[in-house]
């Protein structure tokens, strides 16, 4: 018998053991997992005495993001070569359409930024042109475009928000700023549009061209309460040759919705070429409520002259 009771407490105290291993293997697992998932303690502790900034606010959340991720202790910046960059960029984008190459920044400007570009607009505002080629007339444009707007380059501007919007979007684009034309501000109004259209110039209409427009990038200084939407009416895989009957209907094709402070990136030419890409047909579909201010910015394949430049305003 009492042999029997030494037997049962061998096993007792092997099953006590084997329970507190158990317990210990559960609890490393545990902190394990901690370990790479998200801690409502050390986030705290990492964000102690830096204010969280508000999302749109660009250089805020930037600088934010980079110094409260760890980022710049385990990468930071490498030694740039001549012309570049001795610091870090944080620009967030969503690619919308690879039919054609359209891409989304959101928040790319803050709210103080685009009222100031506004506000530089609206000393110079007139109605705004078409582009029209050799031998053509001018069109009733009230059926084709019926904004008002000016163009703005960093000359213009003594506080230097359009050279650092000049700056951000080389940077975003990797498309130097001297290949750029000048910011069209354009002001939409009540039933105000533009009808789908290409921003390139075709040599078949304007002649043989030294450079091409081959993106562009569109500045949204405003949110629109109803309409004014971006419409590209040939957008998807295989339209690149579908027939165009209403060329202000807003029914049909990809639609995006003005938002403050966001950029859209589109592409007029194929990858690598000056080759006109058709998708790129694009309009401004009618504001319904409110109005809509836009900034567009127009990157050729070669550097910008400033006679073309010229040229390229008188006609706009």
């Amino acid at each position: 018998m009492k042999r029997l009771h030494i037997v049962a407490l061998v096993a007792l105290l092997f099953a006590s053991f084997e329970f507190g291993c158990l317990i210990q293997r559960q609890r490393d697992k545990l902190q394990v997992g901690e370990a790479h998932q998200p801690s409502a303690v050390q986030p705290r502790r990492v964000l102690r005495g830096i204010p969280k900034p508000d999302p749109l606010e660009t250089a805020e959340l930037e600088n934010y993001l980079l110094k409260t991720s760890g980022l710049l202790e385990v990468r930071p910046p490498l030694q740039p070569a001549e012309t570049g960059d001795a610091f870090l960029r944080l620009i967030p984008f969503q690619v919308l359409s690879w039919a054609p190459r359209i891409v989304n920044y959101p928040g790319f400007i803050d709210k103080a930024r685009c009222e100031a570009i506004i506000n530089l607009a609206k000393r110079s505002l007139h109605r705004s042109g078409l582009a029209l080629g050799p031998g053509q007339k001018p069109v009733d444009q009230d059926n084709v475009r019926t904004s008002s707007g000016t163009f703005l380059s960093g000359h213009n501007d003594p506080d230097g928000v359009l050279a650092w919007l000049e700056e951000r979007i080389a940077a975003a684009t990797l498309i130097p700023a001297s290949h750029g034309e000048p910011f069209n501000v354009l002001r939409y109004e009540h039933n105000q549009h533009y009808d789908s259209h290409m921003d390139t110039f075709d040599p078949k209409q304007f002649g043989p061209q030294r450079s091409q427009r081959i993106a562009t990038v569109l500045i949204y200084l405003s949110d629109v309460e109803e309409g004014g939407e971006t419409i590209f009416k040939r957008e998807g895989l295989g339209n690149g040759n579908r027939v165009i009957t209403d060329w202000r209907s807003c029914d049909d094709g990809f639609k995006y919705k003005p938002r403050q402070g966001d950029a859209v990136l589109f592409w007029s030419t194929h990858p690598g070429s000056t080759e006109i890409d058709r998708q790129g047909l694009h309009g401004g579909c009618p504001v319904t409520k409110g109005e809509k201010w836009v900034a567009t910015k127009w990157l050729h394949s070669q550097r910008a002259s400033y006679d073309r430049l010229a040229e390229l305003a008188r006609d706009h």
